[in-house]
Formats: C-alpha cells, structure tokens, sequence
C-alpha cells in the first residue's frame, strides 16, 4: 500500500503555502466554494501523471502573482519513506524522486498509483474519443512502460509522416510507417486486453440500473487475431496513402480509435438517463481503481472530487460505508457528510 503522509503547497492554485497531513483512512476535505479542494486532488493528479486533470497548461496552476509553484509529497511505499516533488518554473518543470531527478513520463507513472473520479468525467461518456483514448492511455501506462514507449514513438513517427504527407515528399515515407505499424500493433492489442479485462471488473460495481454496462473497443485493427496487427496497418497505411497526401493527414490507426460505452447494447451517451452515465462512469473508474491493485499488487490512493454531486445521498452513504476495506481515499465535499463513519479524517478548509 502507499500512503500519502503528508503533501506541500507553495503557490500551487490559490495555496499560498499550506501543508496537511492524511490519514491512512478516508481524508473528508470540506469547505465552502473555492476553498481549493480539487486544487488539493489536482496537486496528488499531478505528482500521479505529471500533468493536471484540468488544464494542459501548467503555468495556470501558478498562484496569480507568483512566478513558480512547487508540489512535495510524503509518502511510504514498500515500508519506505519516500519524497516525490514537482516544481515548475519559467516553462520548465523540475520532478524529484528522493535524491533522483526524473526527466520523463517513463520514470515517473508507478511512483505513485491512484484513480481520480471527478464531475468532470462525464466526458468519458459525452466527450471527444481523445478522452476515452486518454483514459485507457493513462492506467495501461501506470503500470506498463513499455506502452507508454510505444505510444510516445507511434505519435512521433506518425508526426513525421504527417509532415512527409503535406509536403508531398514519398522517399522515406515507408520508414515512419513501419515505425508506426510496429508500436500501433503493441498499442491495439494492449487496450483491447485492458477494455477485456474492465469489462469484467466493472461487473462488481455495477446497481441495478446498469447491469448491461458494456464496453466495446471501436478499431479496425484484427485485435483478437495474434500476429496480424503490424501487417494490417502497413497495408492500411499503403492503401491509403494517395488519399493521405490529399488530406496531409493519417487516416488509420490507433490515434483514431475509441472507447464505445453502451448500455443495454445501445450508446449510453444517446440513450442513458443522467443517473445511469453518472453510476456508469463511477463503475468504470472503480474498475480502473481494482485492475490497477490487480497489476501492482498494491491499493492505489483514490480521490472522489466532489462527492455530493458525483453520486446522489443514498450511493453517496453506500459509498462512504465501504471505502474502508479500500485503503487511503480522498474526497472533497463542500459539507460535511449525513453520518460518520469509521477511520475519516476531516479536513476542513477555511479562507
């Protein structure tokens, strides 16, 4: 288990300088509005994957005013005490581990583990297929570096060919594509694995409401058969490269696929009532949350932001009633909860 001991603010948000100390239990942050509770779940969001769940642009997360911010987190790992900071300056973000500063995404994603659900996620069922593409990317990458290898080097190659494609220049437009080919057929299959097996985990969490809950994996690519992938997509890539120099574009590949969400086999974005995507997205967070413990053999920090209006007050007191058995929790509320429960801490933030 990790557990986040303490976490320091310096002109993170609207946190001038604020350290607070959690629990190993469920942390209740409450407060009124604009307190800067989910800027404390952005900050744990932002040492977790190393950019914020908010915004790509990381000079926003400065105090108005100040130049720089810094993040440093306590925490035990394997019964080891560890400091995880991140610091960011002049464009230029800085992130330590102990004594080791860490220059990628490759070293960084395992440091710490942890799922986020937070209103925001409504996307996952309403929003553009670069979020549903974006929420697989990131838990497969937690815990398999080498797809993030093969992710970062498909999205390389493919900007070469892409630049290759609107300057009309075919001498060596078969290199990248082989590149690409090779990573897009570790990408596919690995997410279609991954969609398999929430598939199944997501069962668990499901109510009454969604149990036809399903997931389909929208690519073109033959996932099921072994072997087939890079040669598909080479043959893909050459039978539509005329048309691509047209366009100056990639037509196929991973970067085009999605994540289809449906309930009772239908797209849950046309025909789920409001409830129903809400409980749908929980179910599929809470899967993210125990494939991730499957795969680190560890339990992943989970932060709920929001929680009053993520679930209703009945899922809400279920929820609150067996987090316990989960490991550190962290949830935001502008009040407090209707009954306490074992093992909370309560934080409250004041002006």
């Amino acid at each position: 288990m990790c557990f986040l001991r303490a976490l320091s603010l310096h002109h993170f948000r609207n946190h001038q300088k604020k350290t607070l100390f959690f629990s190993s239990g469920i942390n209740y942050i409450h407060g009124e509005n604009a307190r800067g509770k989910t800027n404390l779940l952005e900050a744990i969001y932002l040492l977790i994957f190393g950019r914020s769940f908010r915004t790509p642009r990381l000079d926003e997360l400065i105090l108005f005013g100040t130049s720089s911010f810094a993040i440093e987190a306590q925490f035990e790992k394997n019964g080891i005490e560890q400091v995880l900071k991140f610091e960011f300056e002049s464009k230029k973000k800085k992130i330590t581990h102990n004594a080791t500063t860490i220059f990628s995404l490759h070293h960084l994603l395992g440091i710490v583990n942890g799922v986020l659900i937070s209103p925001e996620d409504r996307d996952l069922i309403m929003g553009d297929p670069s979020i549903r593409r974006q929420y697989l990317d990131l838990q497969i990458a937690q815990t398999n570096p080498l797809y993030l290898h093969h992710l970062l080097r498909y999205l390389k190659a493919m900007k070469q060919r892409n630049a290759l494609l609107r300057n009309q220049e075919k001498k060596t437009i078969e290199i990248w594509e082989e590149e690409m080919a090779h990573s897009a057929a570790y990408i596919t299959c690995a997410r279609y694995q991954a969609i398999q097996e929430l598939q199944l985990l997501s069962l668990d969490t499901l109510s009454r409401e969604i149990d036809t809950l399903s997931l389909s994996y929208k690519t073109h690519a033959p996932v099921q058969e072994k072997g087939n992938q890079k040669e598909y997509f080479l043959e893909k890539f050459s039978k539509y490269r005329m048309r691509e120099y047209a366009l100056g574009f990639t037509l196929v590949g991973p970067h085009r696929d999605d994540l289809e969400i449906l309930l009772g086999g239908r797209p849950a974005r046309f025909f789920g009532s409001e409830g129903q995507k809400r409980c749908s997205i929980t179910a599929l967070r809470f899967a993210q949350w125990k494939r991730l413990k499957e795969q680190t053999l560890e339990s992943p920090l989970l932060c709920i932001d929001d929680v009053g209006v993520t679930l209703d007050a009945h899922r809400e007191e279920k929820l609150l009633a067996s987090l316990g058995q989960i490991g550190q929790v962290f949830l935001t509320s502008p009040r407090l909860p209707t009954a306490t429960y074992i093992d909370t801490h309560f934080i409250h933030l004041d002006a």
